[in-house]
């Protein structure tokens, strides 16, 4: 028998491989979710928003007092004038030529050429040769806006400016901008989606080591002089938790560093988030009173719904819990320029003489607090959250948040999902977006507006495609609905609603497994070509009309299928073929 050394490693690496698997199908964004209930409603109901405004403003906390929620009429309505309907996406995930005209290997290409592994990012979507056709797929969508993420090794091949400017990267994303300029699209600039430079991993360990304050600095020094005289919106890192606690805690995503959980990804998260300040300071300072423009960042919104809210162990389990997702980068940045209490008490406890959990000087909390102009939130579901001093089951906070002490998670069983469903969010909850909104606005002191910045639902490969694709038209209904409530009834300050994504892509570890595109990409055809599914139909609808305008063809076609899109019905994947148009409940 093996010595117990070898068993505990080997059951390491089955629980990371477990884990992997888990996180893709977080990434692949399969965080749909939550039914509203299955209650019909008559077809002529009215609502009385003014009674229902009300309701929210005095009830304590406008969560009902269960798990599930009523499903909520329909309410027609439309956003503010300026609002940005867009799509997402991210340079790994589509642009391809991996290493054209002198780019730099990035970690997620360093990864996929490892043996037993097929480097689908070496051509991906290759939007590098297509961006035009790409800005014009998005043109035919009606949107007004396009996020994208700048390869950082595309520009810096090595990740320094000592290491040279590709000057190849810069003409490539200055044709991209001037492209959606030309069709009016505002260009949202991701600086990192998570494709460090190789070059700086392999040198300094990446994001362990503090000296990437002033590399990335640098690199966003470039971007906002290369891009900022047209690009006005940026977001500095896309979802940190995701890279860091995947790569430097777990280790089972790229740049695979093992055993971190219990220091090495708060160390990672500390640099991240100072990294962040000093690039939104460089901006304030220097460039922000020319180009006029904002800089922020896209925070991972997973939305933690106490099971009971009757129960104030569940309630309480529900906030540590934002503190340790959301908190651990919020806090800092819009609140007290601190980690959360949740955090310091449960990482640190009494050891303050050697804190796992990094701590703040002075200086760096009011340097830290405030550095934002907006926040970017990616918003697909939501977990049901209760308290319990139980090891087992094994859940995901077990796996992934082992410092979150009494907190378990779980899922309603009522509630729809999509493909990937083995994964705790990976449901239909639309009521997520107004919960982390109001959550975001209560708990945190710095103002800024919001951009939905993601969301969306995926499906698995399948062949022949299906084009009518029934569960996003679904999606997308309930979740642009939830958004106008929140403006609407709930004066949040939202000032863009983002779609992920643009064309399947490859989702990072799974590849073309799921798919989450408004349009479809034919990765079997050497041209790529994408064709548009029903729900590109639906969106553009849906961003030509501003939302749901009383009397609009697609307004109606919501309201005939509300009822249909809050049961499983339409998300099984397998509805219907061929290439319909609004066509569901039948």
């Amino acid at each position: 028998m093996p010595e117990p050394r070898v068993l505990l490693f080997v059951g390491s690496l089955l629980i990371t491989a477990a884990v992997f698997q888990l996180l893709m199908a977080a990434k692949t964004h399969s965080r749909i979710g939550g039914v509203l209930g299955h209650t019909a409603l008559p077809e002529d109901i009215s609502i009385d928003t003014r009674e229902y405004s009300q309701h929210i403003q005095d009830s304590p906390n406008p969560v009902r007092q269960n798990s599930s929620y009523p499903k909520e009429p329909f309410i027609s309505g439309t956003v503010p004038s300026g609002f940005l309907w867009g799509t997402s996406t991210a340079a790994y995930q589509v642009e391809g030529g991996w290493n054209t005209s002198g780019k730099g290997e990035s970690i997620w290409d360093h990864w996929a050429h490892q043996p037993g592994r097929t480097p689908l990012g070496d051509t991906a979507c290759d939007s590098y040769h297509k961006y035009a056709t790409d800005v014009q797929l998005g043109a035919n969508l009606a949107m007004t806006a396009y996020r994208f993420s700048i390869s950082w090794p595309r520009l810096l091949p090595d990740g320094t400016l000592a290491g040279g400017v590709n000057q190849a990267g810069v003409d490539y994303y200055n044709k991209l901008i001037d492209e959606l300029i030309a069709h009016k699209m505002v260009p949202f600039v991701t600086m990192y989606h998570w494709d460090l430079p190789q070059a700086l991993q392999t040198k300094y360990g990446g994001w362990t080591n503090a000296s990437m304050v002033d590399y990335f600095n640098d690199y966003a020094t470039l971007c906002f002089q290369k891009f900022g005289d047209r690009v006005k919106r940026w977001a500095t890192f896309n979802e940190p938790w995701s890279f860091i606690v995947p790569g430097y805690g777990l280790g089972v995503s790229p740049p695979q560093m093992l055993f971190g959980m219990k220091r090495r990804q708060y160390e990672v998260a500390h640099v991240v988030i100072k990294a962040h300040a000093r690039a939104w300071h460089t901006y304030n300072d220097s460039f922000r009173a020319q180009q006029g423009g904002e800089v922020g960042i896209v925070l991972g919104a997973l939305w933690g719904q106490p099971r009971n809210t009757s129960d104030p162990r569940d309630v309480q389990a529900a906030d540590n819990f934002e503190q340790f997702f959301l908190g651990w980068f919020a806090n800092p940045i819009y609140g007290n320029g601190d980690y959360p209490d949740a955090m310091k008490q449960m990482i640190n406890g009494d050891s303050a003489a050697d804190p796992r959990l990094p701590v703040f000087t002075e200086a760096e909390k009011a340097y830290v607090r405030g550095a934002a102009d907006f926040v970017g939130l990616n918003q697909y579901s939501a977990v049901l959250i209760y308290a319990s001093d139980h090891t087992f089951p094994l859940d995901f906070i077990s796996l992934v948040m082992p410092d979150l002490k009494g907190v378990k998670d779980t899922s309603d069983p009522t509630w729809p999902h999509g493909a990937s469903s083995g994964f705790a969010a990976s449901y239909v909850v639309p009521w997520n977006i107004r919960e982390q909104l109001r959550y975001f606005s209560e708990k945190y002191s710095h103002k800024v507006p919001f951009y939905i910045t993601e969301t969306g639902i995926s499906e698995k490969e399948q062949f022949p495609p299906n084009m009518n694709d029934t569960w996003r038209q679904c999606f997308y209904m309930l979740y642009v609905d939830e958004a106008i409530r929140a403006i609407k009834l709930d004066g949040r300050d939202v000032r863009g609603f983002f779609a992920w994504t643009l064309m399947d892509n490859i989702e990072w570890g799974s590849g073309h497994s799921v798919r989450l595109g408004l349009h479809y990409t034919n990765f079997s055809d050497p041209n790529l070509t994408r064709t548009p599914k029903a729900s590109a139909k639906l969106y553009r609808d849906i961003a030509t009309s501003g939302g749901f305008p009383e009397g609009a063809p697609h307004t109606k076609h919501t309201q005939d299928w509300w009822d249909w899109c809050h049961t499983n019905a339409p998300y099984n994947n397998n509805t219907e073929t061929g290439a319909g148009h609004y066509r569901g409940p039948h």
